[in-house]
């Protein structure tokens, strides 16, 4: 399964024709362990032919671009618009791999986005759980897409 190549063409797809901010795609970190020093994440999960946790981790500064850039407005704090916002943004993620999964004959369905902000927090998933870490930079920072999953 080619999670990386998917998450990377959903997030360009999804920062070209909703948020138009241009992003660099990063390689995808080693072990997946690195301390993000993010402030804001949404995630949603994914169930089905395999399960996962897709998510977005931004700093603040970042995630006031994103969803700034998203709803058209300058944002000066993490609140409910910028959470929505990346709610939104970790949805059509998952909504880009269940499409993409489908033409492979795998089936997913998705739970509800959740969001999570504050200074110090850490995302983690179970052992045994394989981890995909892309980061991706805009003028504003970097940003990472997360993805936990497992195939049994």
């Amino acid at each position: 399964m080619e999670f990386a190549q998917k998450i990377k063409q959903a997030t360009e797809e999804i920062f070209s024709t909703m948020i138009f901010l241009d992003l660099k795609p990063g390689e995808p970190l080693a072990q997946g362990k690195e301390d993000l020093g993010c402030h804001v994440s949404a995630m949603i999960g994914l169930s089905g032919d395999f399960n996962a946790l897709i998510g977005i981790h931004c700093p603040e500064q970042v995630g006031l671009a994103i969803g700034g850039s998203m709803l058209g407005m300058e944002l000066q704090t993490i609140d409910d618009d910028i959470k929505d916002a990346l709610g939104e943004i970790a949805n059509m993620l998952a909504g880009s791999l269940k499409e993409a999964f489908a033409s492979e004959n795998i089936d997913l369905m998705l739970a509800i986005p959740t969001t999570i902000s504050g200074n110090s927090y850490k995302v983690s998933a179970p052992s045994g759980s394989n981890r995909i870490l892309l980061p991706f930079d805009l003028e504003a920072g970097r940003f990472y897409i997360d993805l936990k999953y497992s195939l049994s």
